[in-house]
């Protein structure tokens, strides 16, 4: 937290114009009220907005509004107003085309956005001042399974676009003035259309950047928000055995060569099955035996279904995982020697950066029954948010 606030102090803002979209209709929320007036913890979620926008050290900030009823809470704020359009596309052009603000960069961000994260603005900042790109975008993998005409798509392969997206302001500007489709859902589509034209950079954004749309995600925000930080425990122990050729085991989702066997009812991966259940533990549900109990349907079942049945109850509840600490106990087989490959593994299991894992192994000092070689255990100690 103290390394997020020197990085705010040391911000130089001044080249970046803020454009903060607040002009929909909020046709797809089925309510009275527009959604950006809905409360979360006593505030609405454009106060929040504009709140956290301050706090990082924005001041050429524009609010594109459809109508003075937005400005409820927040007439007093100095920040530049302006009439949107019909459209998304048609309130970002008016926005350029009318702004009195200077700069040579312009933030581009739905204000229906309420998570945004000060880590992500601060990178987009960063990224932006390296002076590389004309377009900087950021993105979240998509951990689901997508269907197109009953035919899976390979997931690895689709990125979800986020805001706020950054431009060079000039390049964009322009762009907006020749578009003459006025239905575009984001703004980096006019650069993207021409990939040898501009140059473009994807930012992986892991944290909960996420768009209030539906009316039921007012209530998934709340809870969210009541409950910003939640840890979990998980341990997961299974007996091993010594052969005398070599095999292989399943530990982080990675087959390791060793002269030992788990003998489980599962593949045995004791560091998914610890994970898992500190999923579940975090989010106050039972422990993984409730719901993968030893029957014939579980036999060797790999554990990355139980893991992606964990991930999928943390993003319905929408949390996020902030990092995981893990301890293997052993005194077979080393873990050193496959460190990097199971914490690619994970990351790409768990859809984190690998900088919020660690890996720590130890033996048993040849105490107790693990110390003799015939356990091996893992604890699993996360957080989420």
């Amino acid at each position: 937290m103290l390394k997020i606030y020197y990085n705010i102090l040391t911000l130089n803002l001044s080249k970046i114009h803020f454009i903060l979209l607040a002009a929909g209709e909020s046709t797809r929320f089925k309510a009275k009220e527009n959604k950006l007036l809905s409360k979360i913890k006593d505030k609405t979620i454009l106060e929040h907005n504009i709140e956290q926008l301050k706090k990082i050290g924005f001041k050429k900030i524009t609010l594109v509004i459809r109508n003075n009823s937005i400005l409820k809470n927040i007439t007093k704020t100095k920040i530049e107003i302006i009439k949107g359009g019909k459209t998304r596309t048609l309130s970002v052009k008016n926005a350029l085309l009318k702004s009195k603000i200077e700069a040579k960069y312009v933030f581009v961000h739905d204000a229906a956005r309420i998570l945004t994260s000060e880590k992500i603005l601060i990178k987009l900042v960063k990224e932006t001042y390296k002076d590389k790109y004309d377009c900087i975008i950021p993105f979240s993998k998509c951990s689901d399974t997508v269907i197109k005409n009953h035919i899976n798509i390979k997931r690895e392969d689709l990125k979800l676009i986020k805001t706020p997206q950054v431009f060079l302001k000039k390049k964009i500007l322009q762009l907006h003035k020749i578009n003459k489709n006025y239905q575009l859902t984001d703004d980096s589509i006019l650069m993207r259309d021409n990939p040898k034209e501009f140059k473009i950079k994807y930012l992986l954004d892991n944290d909960f950047n996420f768009k209030v749309t539906y009316k039921e995600d007012i209530e998934n925000l709340s809870l969210n928000h009541n409950y910003k930080q939640r840890v979990g425990l998980g341990y997961d122990i299974h007996k091993i055995q010594k052969i005398e050729k070599s095999s292989y085991i399943k530990l982080g989702g990675i087959s390791i060569k060793s002269k030992v066997r788990v003998i489980s009812h599962s593949d045995g991966d004791v560091i998914l099955h610890a994970i898992t259940d500190s999923i579940l533990g975090a989010l106050s549900l039972r422990d993984i035996g409730t719901y993968f109990p030893n029957n014939q349907i579980n036999k060797n079942r790999n554990s990355k279904e139980f893991l992606d049945f964990a991930l999928k109850k943390l993003r319905n509840k929408n949390f996020r995982i902030n990092n995981i600490d893990l301890m293997i106990v052993s005194e077979m087989p080393k873990i050193n020697p496959y460190y990097e490959k199971i914490i690619k593994s994970l990351t790409k299991l768990l859809q984190i950066d690998k900088n919020q894992i660690t890996i720590k192994a130890t033996t048993n000092e040849k105490s107790g029954l693990i110390g003799k070689g015939e356990f091996i255990a893992c604890w699993s100690n996360l957080s989420i948010y």
